[in-house]
């Protein structure tokens, strides 16, 4: 089939072909959710023009997939041509391709409104797979101009699976699209409530909030038992949603598993709430080559195997396993014991449950300072406690703690006023070499 004489029948038949070879070489889970109900559009200069769902599922085929597509295609037709995957509706058959292209509109202006993102985190790093498909689906159709988008999105499941990453690669593509986004942690929601109440600004924060078009909330778990905060929370979902915005909320537990109010509750339960699960054996081999080939490194295939043979729930405990085989490579130490050792060193460390490290944190300088864990994580203002108190937030946090967690251990304090510790905690670790030493070992 040559270009010049390809009718729109001939491109069809030989894109249902090159479909037919695809639905064999990929796995099910990839196909259908990155070329299903695809459809080629243009056979033009060399240049096969495919049409996809959405912007997102091109990108993805275009960077990701366009080795594999093309050569599929290439056996088709005997002789290669350049593949490019366009949105739905932005291309139509009879229009040039270079004219398209720049008939296209141009990204806008960041607009956040509110919070914090952090666009490292984008939908080309994140890893879509079995266990987090809804969560990413429900979150990308939140973009697309012809979906019924469903709202509230509500993701939960344990740390370390991808939750905040999808959230900010979901904010950062909505503010540069011009959307206004209010994007905030538990805690950072909480601390901006409370300076607008104590700072007289309660009017302008919720004129702030309630006028975006997505409003995004992590680590809903550490707003329960805040009864101002999580009514506050409650008029800002009506309120964005009232006006036609959007929110998506990620939390380890389920909502109905943290004693919200039942109008938070059930407002959380009109959405969609799905859970993110761990990858399974061959989507960590995905997730590996993925890492991989981001940081310009090739790891041999007995490393692949050996990582993704690991049981290792946390897709961020994952990611150190990778970023480890990468580092003894990279350094020529790559070999299987060495990689075993950092294996069993970052499986053992990072995925070990918080809770019991920080409580032998706690109780080391509670014993240093002659009280008690009860006392250290009480309301007591004796000296003695105070200073302990004060030492145990600076070692949490050094930890990698957030404030939030921080105040969960130390018996449901409020964020904002430990953070003041934090400083006076550091100095007075660093009069007491005995604890350091202590610490450390």
């Amino acid at each position: 089939m040559e270009p010049s004489s390809a009718s729109p029948r001939d491109i069809s038949e030989l894109w249902q072909a090159v479909l037919g070879r695809l639905q064999v070489e990929l796995s099910p889970h990839s196909f259908n959710t990155w070329l299903r109900g695809t459809r080629a559009l243009q056979l033009n200069g060399g240049k096969l023009i495919i049409e996809a769902r959405t912007a997102l599922s091109c990108e993805w085929l275009n960077i990701k997939l366009d080795a594999v597509v093309a050569r599929a295609v290439a056996v088709q037709l005997g002789y290669e041509v350049e593949v490019e995957f366009v949105p739905r509706g932005s291309l139509a058959a009879d229009v040039p391709p270079a004219e398209a292209s720049r008939s296209q509109e141009k990204p806008g202006p960041v607009a956040v409104i509110a919070g914090r993102l952090n666009c490292a985190f984008t939908f080309e790093r994140y890893l879509p797979g079995e266990g987090n498909q809804i969560a990413y689906e429900s979150c990308t159709r939140l973009l697309e101009r012809d979906e019924l988008p469903i709202s509230p999105v509500v993701i939960f499941g344990p740390p370390g699976l991808g939750k905040t990453h999808l959230l900010h690669a979901l904010a950062c593509r909505a503010a540069n699209a011009s959307k206004r986004v209010a994007c905030f942690s538990a805690e950072e929601f909480t601390t901006q409530f409370v300076t607008a109440i104590r700072t007289g600004g309660m009017e302008a924060f919720q004129a702030a909030v309630r006028s975006v078009d997505l409003f995004v909330i992590d680590d809903l778990q550490y707003l329960a038992g805040k009864k101002g905060t999580l009514d506050e929370l409650v008029h800002t979902i009506d309120a964005v949603t009232n006006s036609g915005g959007h929110v998506v909320v990620a939390s380890e537990r389920h909502p109905f598993d943290l004693d919200l109010p039942d109008r938070l509750s059930s407002r959380l339960a009109a959405g969609i709430i799905t859970r993110v699960e761990p990858f399974i054996t061959q989507e960590r081999r995905e997730f590996i080559d993925h890492v991989s080939r981001g940081l310009r490194a090739s790891l041999p295939t007995w490393a692949v195997e050996r990582i993704a043979g690991c049981e290792i729930p946390s897709t961020r405990v994952l990611l150190g396993a990778v970023h480890a085989a990468v580092a003894l490579g990279r350094c020529g130490r790559l070999d299987p014991a060495r990689l075993d050792a950092d294996l069993l060193r970052v499986a053992a460390v990072e995925s070990a449950p918080a809770g019991h490290d920080d409580r032998a944190v706690l109780d080391a300088i509670a014993l240093h300072f002659e009280t008690s864990f009860e006392a250290l994580t009480g309301r007591s203002r004796v000296a003695a406690v105070s200073s302990a108190r004060a030492i145990a937030i600076f070692a949490l946090k050094e930890r990698g703690r957030s404030l939030s967690q921080i105040a969960e251990l130390l018996g449901n304090r409020d964020p904002s006023t430990i953070s003041q510790l934090q400083a006076r905690g550091r100095e007075l670790l660093a009069a007491s070499p005995a604890l350091q030493a202590q610490l450390a070992g």
